[in-house]
């Protein structure tokens, strides 16, 4: 059963989740980390969702496209201290209508 949460992102957001009890994490500031810790916790039976800061999911985002054609991990995209990207489309949002079929207004 898939039941940890592992984080990727800039030093304050690993500090912050590690301070909340959360202790699969990795500190990021280059593609090639990322990329290698989201592979990991892909292989990772045991971890249910992955949170990553957005700045680094766009550095890798074809890697997160191939991992979110299987049912787990779930990866959710936060802002990092500088706040949050301009987005096209919200994550969450698409995530939802995947599992759901449906796109709700107002989320």
């Amino acid at each position: 059963m898939t039941t940890k949460i592992a984080v990727i992102g800039d030093t304050d957001t690993v500090i912050g989740f590690r301070l909340a009890g959360i202790l699969k994490a990795t500190v990021s500031s280059d593609n090639t980390t990322t990329r290698r810790a989201l592979n990991e916790y892909a292989q990772d039976q045991e971890v249910a969702l992955v949170i990553i800061n957005e700045r680094l999911a766009e550095q890798v985002r074809n890697t997160i496209e191939e991992i979110t054609t299987k049912p787990y991990p779930v990866i959710v995209e936060i802002p990092d201290k500088r706040g949050r990207l301009e987005e096209k489309e919200n994550p969450l949002r698409r995530l939802v209508k995947r599992a759901i079929g449906v796109e709700l207004e107002g989320f």
